[in-house]
């Protein structure tokens, strides 16, 4: 394919909406993921265009979605606790999200860091979803 046909082709794609998993590891009860957000991630481009950071509604969605298959828990939030945003997460970055779900208490907490500083957090109220084995 010439060239200029596969940078259109590019240039046609969606725009990716989740992070790309450079790796992921268990320890202990915890899941820790490296992530890197694109450059051209789609949420970007409207929040805030000059500017850009990762939404926090964004982090919280992404912590329940990657929670889910590894502990069978639900994609859906039912109340939070503890919620903190403390530095903006930008294109290009390199984070680590740690995962643990205390299963008696149906709380998932989750973290994003960037290097040694924590950029947000929270409990949140989940459930597990009927039938599913999670790993614990």
């Amino acid at each position: 394919m010439p060239e200029a046909a596969r940078i259109d082709l590019l240039l046609q794609a969606p725009l990716p909406t989740t992070a790309t998993v450079l790796s992921e590891r268990l320890e202990n009860d915890t899941y820790v993921l490296s992530l890197e957000l694109p450059l051209d991630l789609a949420c970007f481009a409207e929040h805030f265009p000059e500017a850009p950071v990762l939404p926090g509604v964004l982090q919280i969605a992404w912590a329940l979605a990657f929670a889910a298959p590894r502990f069978g828990t639900s994609t859906t939030c039912r109340g939070m606790d503890q919620l903190k945003f403390q530095r903006l997460l930008r294109p290009g970055d390199q984070v680590q999200l740690t995962l643990r779900y205390d299963a008696a208490a149906g709380r998932l907490h989750f973290a994003y860091r960037v290097g040694d500083a924590t950029c947000s957090s929270a409990h949140l109220r989940v459930g597990t979803v009927p039938g599913t084995i999670h790993a614990q």
